[in-house]
């Protein structure tokens, strides 16, 4: 059987884009007996057409199954959804579709919509997603899904914070999809990827010889993304003289093509995104405080992955699924506790970008039938210098001196670290205490007074520890 991802991966042929091949792909959808065989027959119809899908979801009563085919692609997403009876099959796509391709797929889709009535779902592959595609259930997390459901219920425009890889395009997607222009197209451009001529062609087009090159008029992304939403990723990159155009555009509501000097109408809604401190470049003067007050009505700040430790593992357990599917593999990567904690305590500069590019490497690295180990971990992290196995990595808090912290308070609170560390690597507090060498009643005394807040300060006053580790942990039972 083969799998949406590998579908995906199939190489074209010129008779795959014939009429017959059509109507046999048809039959193959039709008579498809499970879920994933559906998908993977779906994948293969809509790849016969290039057209690129970007997820399959299909809702049957409170059943609800989603593979993702590319993640992150840039283009215009347009949704082809099947209806029948209690059940809903939704291809969201990346590609423009022409009317006659969009009319082919309109009736694929609502033939395996009927068939999918009938598809078995594997216990064993089956996975039940959540409403939202952000991943955790830390705090942090709670009042990111909370702020994206507050600004879909808007049409403001929004600027959405945070560091790259921290899901910025993930947010935008999301307040899309739950607003009421999500039958429309959600369009997106990362403003630093193409240079201000590039980027200026991109949003409004061009008409027909407006410059060298230009053999024909072109549409921009306002006008591609037409009652729907237009989504400026890294807007901090662009220039003063763009961002000025960028301004009249979204108070006047109208763009004008390159070479045109008729005005166009557009409705979108704008959300905008930035790793840069906006605010700091305004003072700068790097960037319009006029422009800043039109795109920022809403603002969404989405905390770095090394403040929400607790989130990581699911992260994690996410992406060995999605690396599973990739593969085609019938047997779930597993991964040693060890490893785990190993992964759950660095910090992640880049996020969960950094995140995925990491797990995506260790699956690479193990045999079937093998755990990813914590030395495997050790072995792609970018640590300065090589971790020997039996290391214990403490978490990224060790590292820092919080503010009005002293020595003698910060040396505690890494003690309480290390132990926490120590007791989870090692298992129970027997093992912790012989690797730290303690004894095992001498350990636990003295987590449970750091525990308690207080600790001796030198030879003479106690101070108070304001912080405790089970913010960061739990340790097992000794």
């Amino acid at each position: 059987m083969s799998s949406p991802a590998a579908a995906a991966n199939k190489t074209n042929t010129p008779e795959e884009t014939t009429e017959p091949s059509i109507k046999g792909l048809s039959d193959r959808i039709q008579n498809s007996t499970t879920i994933e065989e559906g998908f993977a027959e779906l994948a293969s119809a809509f790849l016969a057409l290039s057209v690129t899908i970007e997820r399959i979801t299909l809702i049957r009563g409170e059943e609800t199954t989603e593979t993702t085919l590319n993640e992150n692609m840039s283009g215009v997403r347009r949704d082809i959804k099947g209806q029948i009876d209690g059940v809903t099959l939704t291809i969201s796509c990346i590609n423009p579709i022409t009317p006659n391709v969009n009319a082919t797929l309109q009736s694929l889709v609502t033939l395996a919509a009927v068939a999918a009535q009938h598809w078995i779902s594997n216990s064993n592959e089956k996975q039940h997603q959540e409403t939202s595609r952000m991943i955790g259930t830390s705090p942090q997390m709670r009042e990111l899904t909370l702020e994206i459901s507050r600004a879909a219920r808007s049409n403001h425009s929004v600027l959405i914070k945070g560091e790259s890889g921290t899901g910025k395009t993930t947010a935008a997607i999301m307040i899309h999809e739950q607003s009421a222009r999500n039958a429309k197209p959600f369009v997106d451009l990362n403003c630093a990827a193409l240079p201000e001529a590039l980027l200026e062609s991109e949003l409004f087009g061009y008409e027909k010889g407006a410059f060298t090159g230009a053999g024909a008029t072109k549409k921009g992304l306002f006008e591609s993304a037409e009652g729907g939403t237009l989504f400026l990723d890294e807007i901090g990159e662009m220039t003063p003289a763009l961002q000025a155009k960028l301004l009249t555009a979204i108070e006047q509501k109208k763009i004008r093509r390159l070479g045109s000097t008729k005005d166009i109408q557009c409705d979108v809604r704008i959300i905008t995104a930035s790793s840069r401190n906006i605010q700091g470049m305004i003072k700068d003067g790097k960037f319009r405080e006029d422009l800043y007050y039109r795109i920022a009505v809403l603002e969404i700040q989405i905390a770095p992955l090394r403040d929400r430790p607790s989130d990581i593992t699911a992260l994690i357990n996410s992406r060995l699924q999605h690396e599973q599917q990739l593969t085609a593999r019938e047997t779930q990567f597993q991964i040693d506790a060890a490893a785990l904690t190993a992964l759950s305590f660095y910090d992640w500069p880049g996020n969960i970008r950094q995140l995925q590019n990491i797990v995506s490497r260790l699956t690479a690295r193990v045999n079937d039938g093998e755990s990813i180990t914590q030395s495997d971990v050790y072995s792609q992290l970018p640590y300065e210098s090589p971790l020997e196995e039996g290391s214990i990595f403490l978490p990224a808090a060790a590292r820092v001196i919080q503010p009005n912290e002293s020595l003698y308070t910060y040396i505690a609170r890494v003690q309480l670290l290390a132990i926490e560390a120590a007791t989870i690597s090692e298992g129970n507090h027997t093992h912790a205490s012989k690797r730290l060498g303690y004894g095992r009643p001498a350990l636990v005394t003295l987590k449970q007074k750091l525990e308690a807040g207080t600790f001796r300060r030198g030879k003479q006053e106690n101070a108070t520890l304001p912080f405790t580790c089970s913010q960061q942990s739990q340790s097992p039972a000794a």
